[in-house]
């Protein structure tokens, strides 16, 4: 079966009138979770979506290091998945840019104290920094995060210097012309 396009979905929604387009969309939230999950944080107070984000948060540091403090090997497709599922309910972008600089964030630390990285991890962390720059940039939304791209750049002498220059050199094309 071919997937629908835009069109005919805009053409069908056209041939119909305000009830049977509320039915419509209580159809797809009854039976899509992504749906559900999408108008909940939709109708989420700030502080809802705070702690939604914070938990978030957690699960990415959970990846790197145990709850006694000691390390963990990160999965790169694990985080991704992660990520991905909080994008796809996610209301307003300056949450996702916040959860994908937390990633970057915490990865670049975990460098630091480890004192070495595989290269597919800092290839990853570099990718979720690149994506986050691109949703600034996308939003206008740079001062809003300025100070924490900052910080990840002094850790130039405590992790791979191509990793923080590659980062460097992705926000200075965005934001430094």
């Amino acid at each position: 079966m071919a997937k629908p396009k835009l069109k005919s979905l805009r053409t069908y929604l056209d041939t119909l009138n305000e009830a049977e387009l509320r039915e419509e969309l209580l159809k797809l939230f009854g039976k899509l979770t992504q749906v559900q999950e999408f108008y909940a944080q939709e109708l989420m107070t700030t502080e809802e979506r705070k702690e939604m984000l914070e938990s978030y948060r957690q699960k990415i540091y959970s990846f790197f290091w145990t709850r006694t403090g000691n390390r963990k090997r990160p999965s790169n497709a694990k985080l991704r998945e992660l990520i991905g599922n909080y994008e796809k309910v996610s209301v307003f972008p300056s949450e996702v840019i916040d959860l994908l600089l937390y990633r970057v964030e915490v990865t670049t630390a975990y460098a630091a104290r480890l004192g070495r990285l595989s290269e597919a991890n800092y290839k990853a962390s570099y990718n979720a920094f690149k994506k986050a720059v691109e949703l600034m940039a996308l939003h206008k939304l740079e001062d809003l995060f300025l100070e924490r791209c900052e910080a990840l750049f002094k850790y130039r002498l405590r992790v791979e210097s191509w990793y923080i220059e590659m980062m460097e050199s992705t926000f200075n094309e965005h934001f430094k012309n």
